[in-house]
């Protein structure tokens, strides 16, 4: 959890209650939540294995909480 904070540039108390840190109610905690399982879905599946890139939460975000870039929708 220390990696994630300092990739995204906050504290733990930014998804986390930290009073009740089961608590698992607070919408930053379920976005994080979210963008972890697809980190580990990019770790596991969809790069070469060991050999290839490691996906981290700095890869988009590289430490703020909303990454700059946000690819444009494409009208049809």
């Amino acid at each position: 959890m220390v990696n994630i904070s300092r990739q995204l540039g906050v504290t733990c108390n930014y998804c986390h209650d930290m009073n009740n840190l089961k608590d698992r109610s607070m919408h930053t905690w379920k976005v994080a939540h979210e963008h972890i399982q697809i980190v580990k879905l990019l770790n596991q599946k969809g790069f070469k294995g060991s050999k290839g890139p490691r996906a981290d939460c700095y890869m988009c975000h590289r430490g703020k909480t909303m990454p700059d870039y946000k690819e444009p929708s494409v009208g049809h």
